[in-house]
């Protein structure tokens, strides 16, 4: 085998591995990135809802990012379900008034 068949192999492996050694590194660095990203989210809701209450900001700090996901999850639920109540008051609210005009037209007619 020749010199350069061996450098060209070599070099490709040397790409490959620099390759698949990226692409796994970058995974890690995004995850990474998430997860700082959903605890400073939770950071912020306990200094806004709790008055930064440092006994809550440090258990936030103790929680491992399988926990700040699933906070962040639920987070998620409770804002799709306060969406859905404020529609639906809504809803209740023009029922109500259709149903009061037309009790009053009703009233209005028969008298």
């Amino acid at each position: 085998m020749k010199t350069s068949t061996k450098v060209t192999i070599g070099l490709s492996v040397a790409a490959i591995a620099g390759i698949a050694t990226a692409a796994v590194v970058s995974e890690k660095v995004v995850k990474k990135v998430h997860s700082m990203s959903n605890r400073r989210k939770v950071k912020r809701f306990v200094d806004d809802k709790f008055n930064g209450n440092e006994t809550l900001l440090g258990f936030v700090d103790n929680l491992e990012d399988k926990d700040i996901d699933s906070f962040m999850k639920v987070a998620k639920k409770v804002n799709v379900g306060r969406e859905q109540i404020a529609e639906y008051g809504h809803n209740v609210k023009d029922a109500t008034g259709n149903v009061k005009d037309k009790i009053t037209n009703f009233v209005e007619s028969k008298f």
